[in-house]
């Protein structure tokens, strides 16, 4: 078609407007698109009126065996669930020499803030996305003074390595959180001085884990008023101990039928929302490694997840290894846990478990943003999983491994090696936003006699001069 010389310029003027309108017009469907999910705005009374409304569970599949069952397959014996309590609860530690101790003054108590992991509110397109298979990180071999404390921190560390305790019965535990200001600090037993761990780093993530366990509760309480009981059983404790960020329940709850791990996962949800409606947050879970032993075992504690998420909670779980933190972690093969597909990010059957779950039910139901905590986490008796395992006669802790990490040049020594190990577990934890961190079994443990092959005191100096650096 031809048109006059003299419209030829209108029409191009034209034909350019449009397009720079169709371009504005394509943006604003993408802005939208992409725009954050919006926070509801009643989501922090969800747990005031009504509690949480349980999801209906689908049908569990009868043949699926029992994590007891599973684990004594794998030659792994089921966890036991209440640590003992020494007599004898003194410090069984030296003073910390004058020399080593920080000139750091305490910041007034008015400065102190609880730390409050942030929710990621994924863009809509990129919820589903996947990303491309990716390797395990290569494990590094590095040395670190053992010789003098590194000098404090200003802010919050990047490394995601914090310590499990028994209470601050060793001194280098509160030097470590001087100087590394870790992510998360646990405590079993003994709360209140959390409250100089928080003096001294405030955005360090609380745990307080009670002991104790109501087993006799379990199929015969209804779920909301075993929560209820639970809660007012240890009311004193989260009244005077507001410096716990999060309170656990149950440490590492055995079930020997479907029944009773969904009981679990209704009871963990009204905990959990119970506990907000009250002012105090929940952590909940607390698996030991390995469980629940099958994919489909998971699906009747999806519940409780969605309840933490609903709920200002966090998910934590166990994770131990062995003779090696990278045994069995491998990419996109399926069955990592019994049943489950495979995932496009190194998981294992017990280090980097939580990744089968995040990526799959978690994603699908889309929580993924869910804060999850490995409130355990080392070296410890389970099964060795694709890595050649001397079978140490002496324990199958970190202290056992050590002459044996040492000859094979995981390290210059036992506590450098196992610094070495929590390093590549690190390294991965790194990869993943809403992992807060993870609380190393433990500081703190000599006096607990069935702990002290676990205590960390040789390796918290190596391993603070880790957790201190700046990347």
């Amino acid at each position: 078609m031809h048109f006059p010389r003299e419209w030829r310029g209108h029409l191009w003027l034209s034909m350019a407007l449009l397009l720079m309108l169709a371009v504005i017009g394509l943006g604003g469907i993408v802005g939208y698109a992409l725009q954050p999910a919006e926070t509801p705005e009643n989501e922090a009374t969800l747990a005031v009126a009504p509690l949480y409304t349980l999801a209906a569970l689908a049908p569990y599949d009868p043949t699926t065996p029992t994590p007891v069952i599973a684990l004594a397959a794998a030659g792994m014996a089921p966890p036991t669930f209440e640590m003992p309590q020494p007599e004898n609860r003194d410090p069984q530690y030296t003073p910390l020499p004058f020399e080593l101790a920080t000139d750091q003054p305490t910041p007034p108590v008015a400065a102190l803030k609880i730390s409050t992991p942030q929710p990621i509110y994924l863009p809509l397109m990129a919820r589903n996305y996947q990303p491309p298979p990716r390797e395990p990180e290569p494990f590094v071999v590095g040395v670190f003074s053992d010789s003098q404390w590194p000098e404090p921190r200003a802010e919050l560390a990047v490394s995601k390595i914090g310590l499990h305790t028994f209470g601050p019965y060793d001194p280098n535990i509160m030097e470590y959180v001087r100087r590394v200001k870790p992510r998360v600090v646990k405590s079993v037993g003994d709360y209140g001085w959390m409250r100089e761990v928080k003096e001294v780093s405030p955005e360090t993530v609380t745990i307080g884990r009670i002991y104790g366990y109501e087993e006799a509760w379990v199929g015969v309480l209804d779920p909301r008023e075993a929560a209820r009981q639970y809660i007012e059983k240890h009311w004193n404790e989260y009244q005077l101990n507001p410096f716990v960020d999060y309170w656990e329940g149950w440490n590492e709850f055995v079930w020997d039928s479907p029944a009773k791990l969904e009981w679990f996962g209704q009871f963990e949800a009204e905990r959990a929302c119970q506990m907000q409606a009250l002012g105090f947050r929940a952590a909940v879970g607390g698996f030991a490694v390995g469980w629940p032993s099958t994919f489909a075992d998971m699906e009747p504690f999806l519940p409780a997840l969605k309840a933490a998420r609903q709920c200002g909670g966090i998910f934590h779980l166990h994770e131990y290894n062995r003779p090696n933190m990278n045994c069995g972690v491998r990419t996109n093969v399926a069955d990592i846990i019994p049943g489950a597909p495979p995932v496009r990010v190194p998981a294992g059957p017990l280090t980097l478990r939580y990744r089968v779950w995040y990526n799959t039910y978690l994603m699908e139901l889309g929580i993924a943003d869910l804060p999850l905590v490995i409130s355990e986490s080392g070296i410890d008796a389970v099964p060795a999983i694709l890595c050649p395992d001397p079978g140490m006669q002496n324990g199958f802790t970190w202290k056992a491994y050590g002459d044996w990490w040492t000859a094979q040049g995981y390290g210059v020594d036992g506590p450098q090696a196992y610094v070495n190990q929590l390093a590549w577990y690190d390294s991965e934890l790194q990869h993943d936003a809403y992992v807060i961190g993870t609380t190393v079994f433990s500081a703190g443990a000599l006096g607990f006699e069935s702990w002290d092959n676990f205590d960390l005191r040789d390796v918290l100096l190596p391993l603070a001069n880790y957790a201190a650096r700046t990347p």
